[in-house]
């Protein structure tokens, strides 16, 4: 009787380490990330950015996390109307950026993605010409994106080493 009540209980703890103790990393992962992305300065701003679809820009973004507000400002555009190229370089943008989560360890892309779905992380662009006119806007929510899944389903390739 005994001996079958220490077996459970060291199958029990066995369990429960070998089950419990990944959740664990990963939901201490997750608030790691998590506070790392509220704490990102608001105003940071990155200027002299080069081809923005061929255009040079000053950026700046607002963080009221979950929420991230970039407002990009073309140097030298003049025109009313923004050219397309630069429309389909900002839209693509955030998802494309998402692709450098595969360099990531598995368990800091993991518990990354799963904050950006559980928060609802979303990116807001404002583009704008040297003038302050409001030429386009773009929001995009990051678990939206059409590459989301494919990040969220890689495995990191093992080395035959």
């Amino acid at each position: 009787m005994k001996l079958s009540l220490i077996l459970i209980f060291i199958i029990t703890t066995l369990g429960i380490y070998f089950y419990g103790y990944p959740a664990y990393q990963l939901s201490q992962e997750e608030q790691r990330i998590r506070n790392s992305m509220r704490n990102i300065p608001n105003n940071a701003i990155a200027t002299n950015l080069q081809n923005i679809a061929g255009y040079s820009a000053k950026a700046e973004m607002l963080n009221q996390y979950p929420k991230f507000l970039v407002y990009i400002m073309l140097d030298d555009y003049e025109k009313k109307q923004l050219d397309p190229h630069v429309a389909i370089f900002v839209r693509d943008f955030s998802c494309y950026g998402l692709n450098r989560l595969t360099q990531y360890p598995e368990l800091e892309r993991k518990a990354t993605l799963n904050i950006m779905k559980e928060d609802q992380h979303q990116f807001e662009y404002t583009v704008k010409n040297i003038f302050g006119d409001v030429l386009f806007q773009h929001t995009q929510r990051m678990s939206e994106c059409p590459n989301f899944a494919n990040i969220e389903s890689y495995t990191t390739p093992k080395n035959n080493d």
